[in-house]
């Protein structure tokens, strides 16, 4: 009886919403826009259909890909896997090797945190603030410091002090000063896998 008595509940009020008579005021999920997702989504189906401009395009499923890597006997590895992709249409079979790879990463130059993870006494939820630059260097960007140290800038501290990953014996930070640029960080990151 309860049960039949919510669904009816929710039944008025969904004609309610299509009659207009109720106004739903929706962020979507953890306060993120759904239009985020659908973004994607979207930028999906442009990448396939620019791609299919050049070349045939075939869309395969997880599941065929593993049985195919297992089908070759091959590690799980996601070179294995992009290979396997690559070739499951006409079956052929991979040699492994793991020569002239690369990995290839996003760097995001923005953040999408919008607050701390806890929330400050008497102050609630604090705003993050993002410090994008400092005296010409941003986030990402290669430096050389005290002309000794090779370090990629993580970020840029509030107290004028740019930040690296910590390494023993070498500096967690350094004032701009103390840096040269050397080069401009790239969104999109290689890495060659030796």
């Amino acid at each position: 009886m309860f049960h039949a008595k919510v669904s009816r509940n929710f039944s008025v009020k969904h004609k309610k919403v299509h009659q207009g008579q109720i106004t739903l005021h929706a962020d979507g999920i953890s306060g993120l826009k759904d239009q985020i997702a659908q973004r994607a989504m979207q930028g999906k189906s442009l990448i396939y259909q620019t791609l299919e401009k050049v070349a045939p395009v075939f869309k395969v499923f997880g599941y065929q890909t593993a049985s195919f890597r297992k089908d070759l006997d091959l590690p799980k590895e996601h070179d294995v896997d992009a290979l396997c992709v690559a070739t499951l249409d006409k079956r052929t079979s991979i040699p492994y090797h793991r020569e002239n790879f690369y990995t290839i990463k996003f760097r995001p130059r923005q953040t999408r945190r919008r607050y701390h993870d806890l929330p400050q006494k008497g102050k609630g939820r604090v705003p993050y603030q993002v410090f994008a630059a400092l005296d010409g260097f941003r986030k990402g960007d290669i430096v050389r410091v005290k002309d000794k140290w090779t370090k990629q800038i993580n970020s840029i501290y509030s107290n004028g002090r740019l930040a690296f990953a910590r390494v023993k014996g070498e500096p967690g930070s350094a004032r701009p000063e103390d840096c040269q640029l050397l080069l401009r960080g790239q969104t999109v990151v290689w890495n060659y896998l030796t």
